[in-house]
């Protein structure tokens, strides 16, 4: 019995050695993060939604990466922190804050670009503003954190 008890003795100790000592390396991630500040200026508008997305096309083209709805409540002091989860690995061409203009029914024409990860009023290099600076997201570089910028919101109007 003595001898049975002291070999399962052995037998776990070098189990337990073994299962510690492979342990893998950090782990691959499997998608990233984007986060950041949005510093607004201006008055919120009475009507219509404020929200930040991600963009796969500039000018965009189809519904955002992703998005999320931003309210008046969720400011502190004029700012509001972002963070988008779970972002595939990819180019993305912006990060910006649109308001939903809710008098036009038109999708090609009531999202009104309020800011933009890098970019300037009006948004586009052709009409004399800044292109949005693309973000990518890779296995490399996954966590994509201080991407500011600034929204004027006096540019939520019809």
């Amino acid at each position: 019995m003595k001898i049975i008890k002291n070999n399962l003795i052995i037998s776990l100790a070098l189990v337990m050695i073994v299962t510690t000592a492979c342990e893998d390396k950090d782990a691959t991630p499997e998608s990233g993060t984007i986060s950041g500040m949005v510093t607004f200026t201006g008055t919120w508008p009475n009507a219509g939604t404020v929200s930040i997305s991600i963009q796969n096309a500039w000018p965009p083209t189809g519904a955002p990466y992703a998005s999320m709805v931003i309210t008046s409540t969720d400011l502190s002091s004029e700012q509001y922190g972002y963070t988008f989860e779970i972002v595939a690995f990819a180019t993305y061409a912006a990060i910006t804050v649109s308001w939903l203009d809710p008098d036009d029914s038109n999708p090609a024409t009531n999202q009104h670009t309020l800011g933009a990860y890098g970019g300037m009023y009006p948004f586009f290099t052709q009409y004399g503003g800044t292109d949005p600076t693309a973000v990518t997201v890779s296995v490399t570089d996954y966590s994509k954190a201080g991407l500011d910028f600034s929204a004027d919101l006096s540019l939520a109007t019809p």
